[in-house]
């Protein structure tokens, strides 16, 4: 009975360690799919409201649990299978592939839901599902022999990419909370209604994920830009666009700096994730690239609270609060750039 069970235990690992992608793909297609079916039930009154809560909220658990890894393993993968020459341009491929998806999948789902409000929960799911099958059957990795030895632990407070961890959650936390609290600026600033505001804030979301895409597929494979650049392009964008969004009153100066803001972003996700992988050895990228999904998500839930609080003292607070965070996150690039001559 031991050996049985320390043979699954094993196995898990193994399953856990090599095949995140396909688990967190099946896991996407699982949990989209029931959801689906619950919200299914709920509307024709099979389950209560409070029923339905708790049966999404722990799908959505679940969902998280399964996804998370999918992310970190693309990103090994890609970079395992690129050389460093090409690595910001592989990078930017990825933020733009996230890019494309926050555009297509609304706009995906809404004409989906002519077929039933439920239908597009169980499309995606077959199409998530899919995507796992494609890597089972097309994605090889021979480069790499799988070892069961558990790696020593690394003390990431120490590593000289931590102040690099740290942008990374300040760069998702100030998109999040952008995108937080611009809803409240457009109604605020043209006094606008509900139906009006939505409007207003597609279009301006939009703008933001269409330039970033723009410089993450064209701009930064296109020129080869080096970790530098991309840092000093992304951080000046920032800037600029806080500023046009403090002076600018029109609705074109907001689609403006939202166009400026993304532009940013464009250059600034993968010109941190670049240094990152610069920064450690080739066999720590897998938990390296985990470490980072692990601080954008605490971005992502600290972005929305902070900015809308600032909000709160006054609509330009936030901006001004973001441009002196891009100030200090390039003073603190230079500083490592200074002490690692050699990597930059």
């Amino acid at each position: 009975m031991w050996l049985l069970r320390f043979c699954g235990a094993v196995l898990l690992i193994a399953l856990a360690a090599f095949c995140s992608v396909i688990i967190g793909m099946s896991s996407y297609a699982l949990t989209i799919a029931l959801t689906g079916f619950v919200l299914q039930e709920a509307l024709a009154k099979h389950l209560s409201a409070e029923q339905t809560y708790y049966w999404v909220f722990a799908l959505r658990i679940v969902f998280s649990l399964g996804i998370a890894g999918v992310l970190p393993s693309i990103q090994t993968y890609l970079i395992a299978h690129t050389d460093i020459k090409h690595r910001s341009s592989t990078i930017a491929m990825i933020g733009a592939s996230f890019s494309i998806g926050m555009i297509l999948g609304p706009a995906f789902a809404s004409l989906l839901s002519s077929l039933g409000l439920t239908a597009p929960f169980y499309i995606i799911g077959f199409l998530a599902g899919c995507a796992a099958l494609l890597v089972v059957f097309f994605v090889k990795d021979a480069k790499h022999v799988r070892q069961f030895e558990k790696p020593p632990a690394i003390n990431w407070l120490v590593q000289p990419v931590m102040p690099f961890l740290c942008m990374s959650s300040l760069s998702i936390l100030a998109m999040t909370g952008v995108q937080q609290i611009m809803s409240f600026l457009i109604q605020d600033r043209f006094q606008l209604d509900v139906a009006q505001t939505t409007h207003q804030l597609g279009f301006a979301m939009m703008t933001m994920s269409c330039f970033s895409i723009l410089v993450q597929m064209i701009l930064v494979p296109r020129f080869q830009l080096g970790v530098v650049m991309l840092m000093f392009s992304g951080v000046g964008l920032g800037v600029l666009a806080q500023l046009t969004f403090i002076y600018l009153d029109s609705y074109v100066g907001v689609l403006l700096a939202m166009g400026l803001f993304g532009a940013g972003f464009g250059f600034l996700f993968p010109g941190i994730v670049t240094a990152q992988t610069l920064l450690v050895k080739d066999d720590q990228q897998s938990r390296l690239a985990s470490m980072n999904a692990s601080m954008q998500g605490l971005g992502a839930a600290l972005g929305p609270v902070i900015l809308a609080s600032l909000y709160q003292l006054g609509q330009l607070v936030p901006f001004f609060a973001l441009m002196a965070a891009l100030l200090l996150m390039l003073l603190v690039f230079i500083y490592c750039k200074t002490k690692l001559k050699h990597v930059f």
